[in-house]
């Protein structure tokens, strides 16, 4: 497995914190090691997962009761934590009402004390304990501890779930960044894919801009898909041929899903461009007498599945990529094994958040999100099809480098 990115991170629980670092390699695919990234749930939802491992006591959140008259005689009668008067266990140790409240709030707000001396006040110091730490750790020796009730059992969980959520996090920020790039960028230059992936001469945003055409649009989304995926940490870890070959191979599948998903947040029944024209040329139906019920059909089937689906964000940031992650046959091992390691990390933290928020539908929503692929993958094929028709047809169409490059148009030249 290549090696880990760190997301540096706060705690948002603690304002005091410092920056704390998310290992993104925790997580293994479903039936593997534990999953150790979870989505922040609800409290029905987490509910019902951890009744599903029978943990889930149903009573609410009440104290233990007192113990019973057989073992009252055993009672110090006094806090084994402060020394106040005592005559109730609570979360197995004999405490003060006081007491029991302090732990629970420390247990439940996750909060943190440093003592100011030798941490051994509870020995040196008098009753009652002043210190917070020092109290603390006498609650943990004493034996105190919070049966898995509703609320302990959530709050609890989220230590892990904040893992997951920073991920998304993570993962929507640079979606946000490549969705900008789409939008407001623009350029005259024509650069292909073996420019953009060498960097040597970078591509600069023109100042002034003219009437975006289709064949423009298709050029800004390429690039921002590649620009997308040129900042994760494991493309670095391809050889420059396997890295031109993911771009080749993937590039294109990726501006699909994004475009359907686009389509879709703007309530739209197909893909068009930002400034609603057709995806396609005119002149393929006017010129060539291509079915205009077929280019209609292309450009609805992703986003009537995604509807259908009702994918939700998180769910497509985590496809984009995992997607992106499918290797071709001609990729070498080593990056088969990267790309390949990488996809199972992805996948994990979707069925995680399956698991989180469908319980028990969980394996069939994976199943059903993974199968999107093979729309996406019949989508470009079709549209493959028909750049080669314009490509064929109409020599001198002015379709830019990039977009050929991705299209893999030039593949079949040869």
């Amino acid at each position: 497995m290549d090696s880990a990115p760190i997301i540096p991170t706060k705690d948002p629980n603690d304002r005091n914190s410092p920056i704390v670092k998310i290992d993104k390699y925790r997580l293994s695919i479903p039936g593997g090691t534990p999953l150790s990234v979870h989505l922040l749930p609800s409290n029905k939802c987490l509910c019902v997962l951890w009744s599903r491992i029978g943990g889930l006591h149903q009573n609410s959140m009440a104290t233990p009761s007192p113990s019973t008259s057989n073992d009252s005689s055993d009672f110090e009668k006094i806090c084994t934590i402060c020394g106040r008067p005592a005559f109730v266990r609570y979360y197995g140790a004999v405490a003060c009402g006081p007491c029991k409240m302090f732990f629970r709030r420390m247990v439940i707000e996750k909060l943190t004390y440093k003592c100011k001396k030798i941490k051994i006040c509870y020995i040196t110091e008098p009753k009652p304990l002043k210190c917070k730490s020092c109290r603390f750790k006498r609650c943990v020796e004493v034996g105190m501890k919070l049966p898995p009730t509703n609320c302990t059992v959530l709050e609890l969980k989220n230590r892990k779930d904040d893992e997951l959520v920073r991920l998304f996090g993570f993962l929507k920020i640079r979606d946000d960044q490549r969705m900008e790039t789409y939008m407001n960028f623009y350029t005259t230059q024509n650069p292909s894919l073996e420019d953009i992936l060498d960097g040597v001469k970078p591509v600069k945003m023109d100042v002034e801009r003219s009437m975006i055409t289709p064949v423009e649009w298709s050029f800004t989304a390429i690039l921002s898909v590649i620009n997308h995926f040129r900042s994760f940490d494991f493309i670095e870890q391809l050889e420059s041929r396997d890295k031109k070959l993911i771009f080749q191979f993937n590039t294109f599948k990726s501006n699909i899903l994004c475009g359907a998903v686009r389509a879709c947040k703007e309530h739209r029944e197909k893909m068009v461009t930002p400034s609603g024209h057709d995806i396609f040329p005119d002149i393929l139906v006017t010129k060539f007498n291509a079915s205009a019920e077929l280019l209609n059909r292309i450009c609805c089937q992703v986003v009537a599945r995604l509807m259908e689906l009702k994918v939700t964000d998180e769910e497509f940031v985590l496809l984009n990529i995992i997607f992106f992650c499918n290797s071709a046959d001609a990729h070498s091992d080593k990056a088969k094994s990267i790309l390949a390691a990488r996809q199972r990390f992805y996948v994990s933290a979707l069925f995680k958040y399956c698991q989180l928020t469908y319980q028990n539908n969980a394996p069939s929503r994976l199943n059903e999100l993974l199968s999107v692929y093979h729309i996406v993958q019949k989508n470009a094929s079709e549209m493959q099809y028909i750049g080669i028709m314009i490509h064929g047809f109409i020599p001198n169409f002015p379709i830019r480098k990039l977009v050929s490059d991705t299209y893999m148009l030039k593949w079949f030249d040869k």
